[in-house]
């Protein structure tokens, strides 16, 4: 590995590092209440179904980000593995942001949508012509759903959300601009190609051979290209998270949390292109 490389994820790893402790804190904030970050109290301001549904997203990113950081330092064909757990990262922290920057009836319904997803996955068809078959608890399942769940009944009201991520992005950086740009960053860099990948498509194949090589066709250059490859996805899922965080850091108008995120987002920044970024950070 060269040293670059070397050098570049290393600080990545230190940054993400350091951005879970601050998501362990936000999360200990809308699970247990009041603590104390740089000498100033801060106190979850979510209503309780918003606390519930962010801080189970963003738990399950959390989780996902400590895998990803153990792979980090594989090369090869390993790396292949890692951008499907990234996807999941991204879109974990973009529905967390949502959730505590939208008005509580999104988490309310997102709550209920886990009821229905759970029955639902008893109750449902699976396959298509002569290779399909159908699984049910109840005579007529129809009929169940739209007693049970009627808000989930009618055609195409199956999901929770009708927004697509980068819709989602949206309604947050209109809440919290900085947490919009972090996570549509990280929606860039690995969104598309994950899909082609959790698919098993040609181009995913083709891309994760090709990404970040020189031209050349030997083993070496493709293992040399797959830690360019890592280094994308760890700036992706530190992009993630920076934008939950910024977007809690907001919503909660704490000061001390709102620097050391960006302060966090400027190193990570800097790892990924090597200049500074130049801007002034965000006040409450």
């Amino acid at each position: 590995m060269g040293a670059s490389n070397n050098a570049i994820l290393g600080e990545l790893l230190g940054i993400i590092e350091e951005q879970q402790e601050l998501l362990r804190l936000s999360l200990w904030v809308m699970s247990q209440g009041t603590t104390v970050f740089e000498g100033q109290k801060l106190s979850c301001v979510l209503q309780c179904d918003q606390a519930r549904a962010a801080s189970a997203t963003a738990l399950g990113a959390g989780q996902s980000i400590n895998t990803i950081m153990k792979g980090s330092g594989a090369v090869g064909i390993p790396v292949r593995d890692l951008y499907p757990i990234a996807r999941g990262v991204v879109e974990g922290f973009i529905n967390a942001a949502f959730f505590i920057t939208q008005p509580v009836e999104v988490s309310k319904r997102a709550l209920r949508h886990k009821d229905y997803a759970a029955w639902k996955h008893v109750n449902r068809s699976i396959g298509e012509g002569d290779f399909a078959f159908t699984l049910s608890t109840e005579p007529s399942s129809s009929a169940t759903a739209a007693k049970l769940f009627p808000e989930f009944s009618g055609k195409g009201q199956g999901n929770w959300s009708q927004l697509t991520a980068p819709a989602k992005i949206n309604c947050v950086g209109k809440i919290a601009r900085r947490a919009g740009g972090a996570l549509l960053g990280a929606y860039s860099l690995v969104y598309a190609v994950s899909s082609e990948i959790i698919h098993g498509s040609v181009y995913g194949m083709s891309y994760f051979m090709s990404a970040h090589r020189n031209g050349e066709a030997d083993v070496e250059d493709f293992r040399l290209g797959t830690e360019g490859q890592v280094i994308d996805i760890l700036c992706s899922v530190g992009h993630a998270a920076s934008g939950f965080l910024s977007a809690f850091a907001q919503v909660h108008k704490h000061q001390p949390l709102i620097d050391a995120e960006r302060a966090l987002f400027r190193r990570l920044y800097k790892a990924a292109l090597g200049e500074d970024l130049e801007d002034e950070a965000p006040t409450v």
